[in-house]
């Protein structure tokens, strides 16, 4: 048997979106705004005290829609999901010179409801690369020393490398330094050109809840034996709302509303493989040995 406690965040989390207000993001906050209910839909669910802000890469209000009214969202705020989905809809009047590192280091010193004392969590919603004047390097050292003693992470949904991506949804240049920053502080990295929304945002909703989803096992399991529970609840082998065996990392993995909530323990029990006794091909008929 192998067993973990699921981590919880003791002090809470600030989660940040910055998302890009320029004129070429009109489709994917369309995207973002459509799929809210695959994001928001697992704070609601997991028992973490999380404040959500959105602010953009130009929040100069002129760039603004003239009805663009964003709120702090919690646990309580009522209709999350549709709350979240106007939060977004930021418009496509802001500088073309996005300014993503700039912004979220304001938003983080002038807001009224983050908290010094809580865990931090960004997330860069972008089709193109930052143009702050502090640097990957620098912008990720800057948050460490807001947040001291707690985790910081940046995320980012952006343009892949090295030549930027292009799909029916979405189009993007490679994003080198929000890259450069979400590796530094080992954030999780999206492509803003995906198909799949919906499963993006449920990644990005349960790494900004520091849940995990991958387990390893301590031994190669004999598959028929192996059975999953959390907190003693038998969880279905399956790949959507369950979990799968990755034979190549020897982990299993859950998915959706499968994913161990805060605090829980998960327990992987199972008959260790041994193998195939004639694995080699030796049958043992000239070896004078009886096989069994």
């Amino acid at each position: 048997i192998d067993s973990w406690t699921q981590p919880s965040r003791e002090s809470g989390v600030d989660i940040l979106w910055v998302v890009d207000n320029s004129c070429s993001m009109s489709e994917e906050q369309e995207q973002l705004s459509l799929h809210a209910t695959s994001f928001v839909s697992f704070l609601s669910n997991a028992a973490v005290d999380f404040r959500l802000v959105v602010t953009t890469t130009d929040p100069d209000p002129k760039s603004l829609p003239f009805d663009y009214d964003p709120v702090t969202m919690t646990a309580d705020t009522a209709d999350l999901a549709t709350v979240f989905a106007a939060s977004v809809e930021v418009g496509t009047e802001g500088d073309r010179d996005e300014r993503g590192f700039d912004f979220a280091l304001e938003a983080l010193t002038e807001h009224p409801d983050l908290r010094k004392g809580a865990d931090l969590e960004i997330v860069f919603f972008s089709d193109e690369d930052d143009y702050s004047e502090i640097g990957p390097i620098a912008f990720v050292n800057e948050l460490q020393a807001m947040r001291q003693g707690k985790a910081i992470a940046v995320n980012a949904v952006v343009g892949d490398l090295p030549e930027g991506c292009a799909s029916l949804l979405a189009a993007a240049a490679a994003a080198v330094r929000y890259i450069d920053a979400q590796e530094e502080s080992g954030g999780l990295r999206e492509s803003i050109c995906s198909a799949d929304y919906a499963a993006l945002l449920e990644r990005i909703a349960l790494k900004v809840l520091g849940l995990e989803r991958r387990f390893a096992l301590s031994e190669v399991p004999e598959l028929d034996t192996l059975e999953v529970r959390v907190d003693d609840a038998l969880i279905p082998n399956r790949e959507r709302h369950g979990w799968v065996y990755d034979p190549g990392n020897n982990w299993v993995e859950f998915d959706g509303y499968a994913v161990p909530p805060p605090g829980s323990t998960v327990s992987l029990s199972y008959f260790p493989w041994l193998g195939d006794l004639n694995a080699s091909g030796d049958t043992g008929e000239d070896s004078g040995v009886e096989t069994p």
